[in-house]
């Protein structure tokens, strides 16, 4: 907006003749009528005979020149023209700000960026793209700057906490308020290769299963046997896990039994990185004389045996087996609250009171997934769905939006570290949703795939084992039947197939469940799968 001065002076009128040069030669593309029209108008105005139309025929002209949408006449301007630059003084009216940005993990080193355009009263040139370090940081710097919506930053460190902001940025070099803050955590680096793999390991294909040779666990058999109906052989088939440390590639068991079958609460190890492996007792179970019915911990301190369903994880950071839950060494058969847990190196249970109780919605056979990045464990029982933060030892319950789970008892789950969400599938509903860490966020999805009857027993599944392996993106799926069966999810569009395997006709079922009895050895690139208490352990190789 300006204002126009008419002063009958020579230098008024030799503004005026600089004015409509200038716009004249801006517009010189368009019809010469309208040219020669101002033209004879500013001769009018030299000449001092001018009047109010003329003198807005000027004025006109210099609107065009600043960019007005018409012509003189009020006709609009020919289409194909060339926008004219910015008048005196430039563009100053900043864009607005970029809006919904959300981000992700790209697994250990990278990160996906997503935002809603911004508009300008010109155009939008690029967004400058800022990042920090830390959880909880406030000080930014500019990474890049892109020139969509969207962005997929890399090179970063593995489990990390990285913040990001957006601002949007035009020709004139405005800028926009700032995007809220999207934040994520980086995935743990996949542990290093071993530089040789076992000799029990040689010649194995992709997809090859393998028994190895002398791995019972009922090798280990404590000297003398704990109370139960159905002694040590329930470690196994009593809806038990068992759980992978994966820095070293050793399996663990760690209390299993629960209700009456079994009170015994050792710990078994099996290592896969030696020549030969074995199972071995490291920790002796409680003493039958100090045992409590239906108690959470022990006379001794230690925590009681229990059904551990899926509630048996690994904490890195901690360097301990978290316990959660479960149905513990009971006569009443009652599910449990507590969280324990089993400190590896020091080779001790931590006593009552390390953490804290579940809420009591999360009794029974739960859903838990490990993020690896954190330490965090997602939990998902009937309409509830909860965090155990790992670094201040809390348990949160989540309210996410979307399409959530109803039923979720007995259902598998696993972390996608690709994408920062964990799939809960099967179980009573069955269910078959996604949660979104970063955005706290349900999505319902479809299970597709070439063949219905992979597709349906993947979805109807209970008691299932679901693992999530990196290097080749996909969920594998182990079911409790015999055989050496395997599917394989795309976690990009969740088709169903068959993971092609070979030599595992002989392999047993597993009684009430495999659970988390097939799980990821990364270091060895595969699978290790413990079906029965009295035969081998087998192994496949996945990558």
């Amino acid at each position: 907006m300006f204002s126009l001065v008419l002063v009958e002076s020579p230098h008024a009128l030799n503004t005026a003749h600089a004015a409509f040069k200038w716009g004249a030669r801006l517009y010189e593309g368009y019809d010469m009528a309208h040219v020669h029209q101002l033209h004879k108008g500013y001769r009018n105005i030299l000449g001092g005979a001018y009047s109010s139309a003329l003198l807005s025929l000027v004025i006109a002209s210099l609107l065009i020149a600043c960019g007005g949408p018409t012509l003189p006449d009020g006709s609009a301007a020919p289409t194909g023209t060339t926008t004219p630059p910015p008048p005196p003084g430039g563009d100053t009216t900043p864009p607005t700000p970029p809006s919904g940005l959300a981000a992700a993990a790209n697994g250990s080193f990278g990160a996906i960026l997503s935002w809603a355009a911004s508009t300008d009263n010109v155009a939008v040139t690029g967004y400058k793209v800022e990042r920090c370090q830390g959880a909880g940081c406030a000080t930014f710097a500019q990474v890049a700057t892109a020139g969509s919506a969207s962005f997929t930053d890399s090179g970063l460190t593995a489990a990390t906490s990285y913040s990001y902001r957006v601002r949007a940025t035009d020709a004139a070099a405005n800028l926009s308020a700032f995007s809220n803050i999207a934040n994520i955590t980086t995935a743990v680096a996949p542990p290093p290769p071993l530089p040789n793999l076992p000799v029990w390991m040689t010649g194995l294909a992709i997809g090859q299963w393998f028994a190895i040779p002398n791995t019972s666990i009922s090798s280990a058999d404590p000297a003398t046997t704990p109370n139960g109906n159905w002694g040590p052989q329930s470690k196994i088939f009593a809806w038990n896990s068992v759980v992978v440390d994966t820095r070293n590639s050793k399996v663990y068991s760690v209390a299993g039994g629960g209700h009456q079958d079994y009170s015994g609460n050792e710990v078994d190890v099996l290592d896969l990185e030696v020549a030969i492996p074995a199972w071995s007792q490291v920790l002796a179970p409680t003493p039958n004389s100090q045992l409590l019915d239906c108690q959470s911990y022990y006379a001794d301190g230690r925590p009681a045996s229990r059904h551990s369903y899926y509630g048996l994880t690994f904490s890195e950071a901690n360097d301990r087996f978290m316990l959660f839950g479960g149905a513990h060494w009971c006569s009443l058969g009652n599910f449990f609250a507590p969280i324990s847990s089993y400190n590896i190196t020091a080779n001790t249970y931590n006593p009552s009171g390390t953490h804290p109780d579940l809420p009591s919605a999360f009794k029974g056979t739960t859903s838990f997934a490990l993020d690896p990045s954190t330490g965090d464990v997602y939990a998902a029982n009937n309409f509830v769905f909860g965090r155990w933060n790992r670094a201040s030892n809390t348990f949160t319950t989540l309210n996410p939006t979307g399409s959530g789970p109803n039923s979720v008892g007995e259902a598998m789950s696993a972390m996608d570290t690709t994408r920062g969400r964990v799939l809960i599938l099967g179980g009573q509903g069955p269910t078959h949703h996604h949660y979104t860490l970063s955005s706290n966020t349900f999505a319902s999805i479809t299970l597709t795939g070439g063949n219905p009857a992979d597709v349906t027993a993947v979805a109807n599944a209970g008691q299932a084992s679901l693992v999530y392996v990196a290097a080749i993106d996909r969920y594998l799926v182990r079911r409790g039947g015999a055989g050496g069966t395997v599917y394989q999810i795309n976690p990009a569009t969740f088709d169903v197939s068959i993971f092609a395997t070979t030599n595992g006709g002989s392999i047993p079922g597993t009684q009430n469940g495999p659970y988390n009895k097939f799980v990821y050895v990364p270091r060895l690139g595969g699978c290790i799968y413990v079906p029965d208490y009295g035969g081998n352990v087998w192994f496949v190789r996945v990558q």
